[in-house]
């Protein structure tokens, strides 16, 4: 039976392997393992990636491969024990227990037993007290140990100086030999198992826990695990965690220097290929093809174009993996609320996906933008990258501003047989949109205003429904309601 087997999360050698990772982050992922694993002695690497990039999967899938690579490796979600007080004893008893699991009891036994020992001394009630008299000293916290410190000090102040300082020496030795007893594990995996060190240790979700918490997990990582044949990989998002230690340390904290001294290196999880992702997705969108799904502005069928378009989207409005699922899920639930009207009235339905998309992304991200929105009028794009080229001459902005354009009224003045002026409203001038067609020297460009510009034509017919601002607006909101 090999390691891989014995592993606490041995699943994910199913589930999560770079093979199948939709984000081919697979070079990525072996980079890093490899990078890790040539370190040692309490190293730790902090993978940064913001919120919905994707870093619990990637974790997965480097503890699936470095199991692969014969290495133990742990996975710690500190998330989890958020509701714990002592970050020490989540961390020292995860990775007993699933070192434990490694070694199935063969020639551990003893140093098991020692662990578990001095572990007990090491958290004993002494250090929990402390910490609750600097929890309410510095963090107004005195929840912490208080029921410690008030026996304590009870005590004559000579006795309580006398008993800290024997409790902090034994402590002090309890956590060397802590230290003394998990690297002996470790040689144990190697010699019953021929197991590579070192021992990997993945934490994950710090960034969600209480902000005490937090800084207590790293304190334990970088000070109590300086511990030869093991490393760590912490994954966190560094903006939101900087964040986290400004609500305890106060605003002007510099929270980014305070971070660096607990990481020896950072690495920065990559951006993803947001077209590949989707078109690995492969979301089926048969059930949608008696809808009129237009602009195909990308060769082959509409799936592209409309990976394409979220891809660009990305962009525009800083889009992370987490958010495009969403989306995804939301765009989908706005196509079967068409198909039912597609059912109901036996109309044609006519939808300017990008639009549509623009819309769901606008509601959720740009609230602003969104609510100034009318059927009437459109407002100038807010994005990032406004500027972006798709194309030579087919700008981001450009594309946004038109896709909703499309489905915007204007005023028109018209003059009837009785020589009186009529008001209307209407879409784009199809003659404008023609010239910009002849201009454009990119054809992404042109086929995106060509396909706009015929389907606009069924416009108040009354066998078909284009999709306008309105009509958008209704689904998007109820498609709002899903988180």
């Amino acid at each position: 039976m090999s390691i891989l087997d014995k592993a606490k999360h041995d699943e994910w050698k199913i589930s999560h392997t770079f093979d199948t990772c939709k984000l081919d982050r697979k070079d990525y992922g072996e980079f890093l393992s490899s990078y890790l694993t040539g370190e040692k002695n309490g190293f730790v690497l902090n993978l940064n990636g913001s919120w919905g990039a994707g870093k619990t999967e990637f974790l997965k899938r480097i503890y699936t491969h470095l199991l692969e690579q014969k290495h133990p490796v742990i996975y710690i979600d500190a998330w989890e024990s958020d509701f714990s007080k002592e970050p020490l004893t989540v961390i020292t008893s995860e990775l007993l227990t699933q070192i434990e699991m490694f070694n199935n009891g063969i020639g551990s036994q003893a140093n098991t037993k020692r662990l578990k020992l001095f572990l007990g001394k090491a958290i004993k009630a002494t250090a929990v007290g402390v910490a609750g008299y600097a929890s309410k000293k510095y963090l107004d916290d005195s929840t912490i140990g208080s029921n410690a410190m008030m026996k304590f000090f009870d005590e004559n102040p000579a006795d309580f100086m006398k008993k800290l300082t024997a409790e902090y020496s034994e402590q002090i030795e309890a956590i060397k030999k802590i230290r003394e007893c998990l690297s002996q594990l470790a040689e144990v995996l190697e010699t019953n198992y021929g197991a590579n060190l070192p021992v990997v240790v993945l934490v994950d979700e710090l960034d969600r826990c209480r902000p005490t918490y937090a800084i207590e997990m790293l304190e334990v990582i970088k000070h109590f695990f300086k511990t030869k044949n093991f490393v760590f990989l912490v994954a966190t998002d560094s903006e939101q965690l900087s964040h986290s230690i400004n609500a305890v340390y106060g605003q002007n904290f510099d929270s980014k220097q305070y971070l660096k001294k607990f990481f020896d290196r950072k690495a920065t999880l990559p951006s993803p290929d947001i077209e590949g992702y989707l078109a690995a997705k492969s979301i089926d969108y048969s059930p949608y093809r008696n809808l009129k799904l237009f602009p195909n502005f990308v060769a082959g069928t509409i799936d592209a174009s409309i990976n394409k378009t979220v891809s660009l989207l990305a962009k525009g409005y800083d889009l992370h993996i987490r958010d495009i699922d969403q989306l995804m899920n939301k765009f989908e639930s706005c196509l079967r609320i068409a198909n039912m009207s597609l059912s109901k009235s036996q109309k044609a339905q006519y939808i300017n996906y990008p639009a549509l998309l623009i819309g769901l992304v606008e509601h959720d991200k740009a609230p602003e933008q969104y609510n100034a929105r009318t059927s009437r009028h459109s407002p100038v794009p807010k994005i990032h990258n406004a500027a972006y080229s798709i194309s030579d001459d087919f700008k981001l902005n450009d594309f946004i501003k038109q896709s909703m354009n499309n489905i915007t009224y204007s005023r028109s003045l018209s003059t009837d047989s009785w020589g009186e002026e009529r008001i209307k409203y209407v879409l784009p001038n199809a003659s404008s949109i023609r010239t910009e067609i002849q201009t454009s020297t990119t054809q992404e460009y042109r086929d995106f205003l060509t396909d706009s510009l015929n389907n606009m034509q069924y416009d108040n017919r009354d066998d078909c429904n284009y999709w306008n601002w309105n009509d958008m607006k209704k689904v998007i909101e109820l498609a709002g309601t899903l988180e």
